[in-house]
């Protein structure tokens, strides 16, 4: 059908294409064979039949109607009819675009542009998971941007330019580029972005066709100008051609270079040599900006800016990137955890074992011959069996191979020191030395594998190769939280070797439960070291078997070497024996040494000898203000135990991150002596549904007054604090309104939070549901609850399920609470006629198992 020669551009461009796809339909050919036959680029010829891209250039319309067999001076006519107005390409922000190649700016999406996904946060629950794949965090403009925004203006106001921004992998230089086309985008410009068939054969195709008020997009620059067989030099020269085209002005030319390649491209080559970038020297002269690897002071300043008004990424990133290399984070930990995930398998287990030592306690130096022992389990048999002779060093090596932003998997530590430097060089095995895990895959380790329980080679590689004592400590914690307690005793033992006075406490302190008399001797040789705490400890455990005496002489030690609760146990020693004014001169030393916990009793002392009644009264507000901290720290140590994973979402109150004023101002009363203002302001928080005056409220009311509680929480939980109103479900159950707890819980639940799963499986378990009961415990679980698994185990093993209590209660240890375990081990070790269940139910690797029981 013949077109009227007023006919409208947009009809014009319509017949044009209806023409192109009835030649291309009559041959019965691709649009790939077209492009070779036309021998253009593919990305021309898709553009060409696209209904939404712009009218093509007049060579590619008689390149193709020669392909197709058109009439190629009808379809040109075609051509400039479509092209003889500019062209409106969208209704409803009434941008014109001019003839060209390319697609308007505002229609890309800058991870087609080639840049790097960003880390990925725990995003908001409403968010759809597409959107936070493609999430990109805050932009901070530094020195380059400030030159890339001139550039930009003086295109918009005309004049072609071209830049080229040099820099390290994963420095910004692409996310610079695109931040800096975005005022281009309102103003109707159109971006080309050659890559199809492939980089060099798109660009030197149809640079041609490039038309006004176009950016070229030559990201990773090195494919097009760097390109071989003389095809990067044509490409040069096309590009100073285009930059001096009056009839394509104004045109925008952004690239992206590594250091190494811009060296090469404009460095002179030596008298006599050739030269194998005249054109592309010329083309870069003055048009290179250096992009810095590191974010300067003003940088980061400006980062902790964008971060504190609520971007999740740069936060995390401020917190992980090391030395200010803010980009190489964000871009490298989605391709270090990619990495991760199609590791082979002799890679991944030496990874999973740097995960596991870093959440059990060992330091940022991990030693590659613990790594390289612990692995060993991480591997199936199949897979052991399908491993080379060299697999070791070649899974150090794979590990060692960084992505984006130079990061890698487990990067080798290089020390600045002379004498190891020495050793390295003389070391042939790769495992000898020591490696850092990546900050980011040490994140994800802890997030992904916290219900995991590292094999028994990684417990006998930390027995064998771990030499800090303080590592050693937290290894058999670790150990001993999952039941591992052959294990747990080992470590000990090392600790013990190693004569660390503080790391032997904490562990005496593990073992009271399973091993009393390990406990003892470790709290002895620990005291006689000169540890005050531990003279302490001795003293208290003399003291619970009757031995007053030797209690004292520990006490007495204790407190001559600056130990406050000893003091304070002395004290009330003397109390005790009638002998109050040594008793009051103790609390007061014991204060005075730190012990809060004499606040009270001083208080006391002083009023009923009648003594300084302010005085008294400040001791007593004081002691009253410790209670409440304390409380509240126990309260919401309660409920991290119930919210486990969810904690996060329901906007769960810390006391560490308190900042409003009426916190202040409890404080300051509090601390001041001021009983009465400090009871006023509680009340003005809780009035202000502050959650600390909350807290503070409720414990002041709680025990001596339900109902003033219960008025409290409610009037605190009108405005759907999640918190609030799981302590009033709490406080009903308590006082036996067990329907109106229910209701409340149920209630919660159907809102949409996972914290009061627990709690009503609990209450559902007292009122004789069981079947309800697990099925809740079994919903806690699958959110992460790891205290539902212990109370499952309990609910199982009640009903008859022994088998599925074992189950579960080793799934818990795994997991890191071994309650469970340890309470079915006590009960049937009982009936079995064993006094002592430690170290029942082990196997002599150090696993608990169905078996052993």
């Amino acid at each position: 059908m013949a077109l009227e020669d007023d006919a409208s551009p947009a009809a014009a461009l319509a017949e044009l294409r209806a023409r192109l796809e009835c030649g291309l339909a009559e041959l019965g050919i691709t649009k790939t064979a077209l492009a070779r036959r036309s021998e253009l680029g593919r990305t021309a010829v898709s553009e060409a039949f696209n209904r939404s891209a712009p009218v093509p250039s007049a060579r590619t319309v008689g390149a193709l109607a020669r392909a197709l067999h058109l009439e190629v001076g009808a379809l040109l006519k075609l051509r400039t009819t479509a092209a003889g107005v500019q062209h409106k390409s969208s209704e409803e922000n009434g941008i014109f675009l001019e003839a060209g190649i390319g697609r308007p700016i505002a229609g890309f999406d800058p991870h087609d542009l080639e840049v790097h996904p960003a880390i990925d946060v725990v995003p908001a629950l409403s968010e759809p998971k597409s959107m936070q794949a493609r999430r990109l965090p805050g932009y901070v403009r530094r020195d380059h941007d400030r030159d890339l925004e001139a550039l930009v203006k003086a295109a918009a106001g005309g004049q072609s330019g071209m830049v080229v921004l040099v820099g390290s992998s994963s420095t910004g230089k692409t996310r610079a580029c695109w931040e800096a086309i975005q005022p281009l985008a309102s103003q109707g410009w159109r971006l080309w972005h050659p890559f199809d068939p492939t980089r060099a054969e798109a660009a030197l195709n149809d640079l041609t066709c490039v038309g006004p008020r176009t950016v070229v997009w030559l990201n990773e620059a090195q494919h097009y100008i760097g390109a071989g067989q003389g095809v990067g030099e044509q490409i040069a020269a096309a590009l100073r051609s285009l930059l001096l085209n009056r009839q394509a002005s104004p045109i925008l030319i952004l690239g992206t270079l590594w250091n190494n390649y811009a060296t090469e491209y404009t460095t002179l080559p030596a008298p006599g040599r050739p030269d194998p970038y005249p054109q592309t020297r010329e083309l870069l002269a003055g048009r290179l900006i250096s992009v810095p690897d590191n974010f300067d002071v003003v940088a980061i300043r400006d980062a902790r800016n964008i971060a504190s008004a609520g971007d999740p990424q740069l936060t995390q990133a401020l917190k992980q990137a090391q030395e200010g290399r803010l980009t190489q984070y964000l871009a490298g930990a989605p391709a270090l955890s990619e990495r991760y995930r199609m590791a082979v398998p002799a890679v991944r287990a030496l990874i999973q074992a740097a995960m596991d030592g870093r959440r059990f306690g060992v330091g940022n130096h991990i030693a590659g011959n613990f790594l390289a022992h612990a692995a060993e389990d991480y591997l199936t048999d199949p897979e052991y069996l399908t491993l080379g002779a060299n697999w070791l060093d070649e899974a150090f090596c794979e590990s060692n191979r960084p992505v984006h932003g130079d990061l890698a998997p487990l990067v080798p530590v290089r020390i600045r020191d002379a004498s190891y430097r020495h050793q390295l060089h003389q070391l042939n095995d790769t495992a000898s030395s020591k490696y850092r895990l990546a900050d980011s895959l040490d994140q994800l380790g802890r997030l992904e594998r916290n219900q995991f329980c590292p094999p028994a080679s990684f417990w006998e590689a930390a027995h064998e190769y771990i030499r800090d004592s303080s590592e050693l400590a937290d290894l058999a914690l670790a150990a001993h939280d999952r039941y591992r307690l052959y294990w747990a005793h080992r470590l000990t033992r090392r600790v013990e070797e190693h004569g660390d006075a503080s790391a032997m406490i904490g562990l005496a302190d593990m073992w009271m439960e399973e091993h009393p008399e390990l406990a003892e001797s470790l709290y002895r040789r620990s005291a006689e070291m000169g540890n005050a705490r531990a003279m302490n400890s001795v003293g208290y455990l003399r003291e619970d078997v009757g031995d007053r005496d030797g209690a004292g002489e520990w006490y007495r030690k204790a407190s001559e070497a600056g130990d406050g609760e000893a003091t304070y146990r002395l004290a009330e020693i003397s109390e005790n024996l009638g002998d109050v004014e040594k008793a009051e001169r103790l609390y007061r030393k014991a204060l005075d040494l730190g012990d809060t916990e004499a606040l009270g009793s001083l208080g006391r002392i002083v009023s009923d000898r009648g003594g300084d009644d302010v005085e008294a009264i400040s001791l007593l507000t004081r002691s009253i203000l410790l209670m409440v901290r304390q409380a509240a720290r126990a309260t919401v140590a309660r409920l991290d135990r119930v919210t486990g994973a969810q904690r996060s979402s329901i906007g769960r109150w810390d006391l560490r991150k308190r900042v409003t004023l009426p916190v202040f101002e409890i404080e300051e009363k509090g601390d001041s002596g001021d009983f009465r203002g400090f009871v006023d302001a509680v009340e003005k928080a809780s009035r202000n549904h502050d959650a600390y005056g909350t807290m503070c409220h409720y414990i002041l009311f709680t025990s001596e007054n339900s109902d003033q509680a219960e008025k409290m929480l409610e009037r605190a939980g009108r405005d759907g604090n999640t918190y609030v109103l799981i302590e009033l479900a709490n406080n009903r159950e308590k006082a036996g309104r067990l329907k109106e707890a229910e209701a409340l819980y149920r209630a919660l639940i159907g809102s949409g939070t996972n914290a009061p799963l627990a709690p009503l499986a609990n209450l559902m378990k007292k009122a004789g549901n069981l079947k309800e009961a697990e099925s809740l415990y079994w919903r806690a679980i699958e959110a992460g609850n790891i205290y539902a698994m212990c109370r499952l185990s309990e609910l199982k093993e009640f009903t008859g399920d022994h088998d599925g209590a074992v189950e579960i209660a080793l799934q818990a240890a795994n997991a890191g609470d071994a309650g469970a375990v340890r309470a079915l081990s006590k009960d049937r070790a009982s009936r079995e006629g064993f006094d002592d269940p430690w170290p029942y139910g082990l196997d002599p690797d150090g696993t608990p198992t169905a078996e052993s029981w």
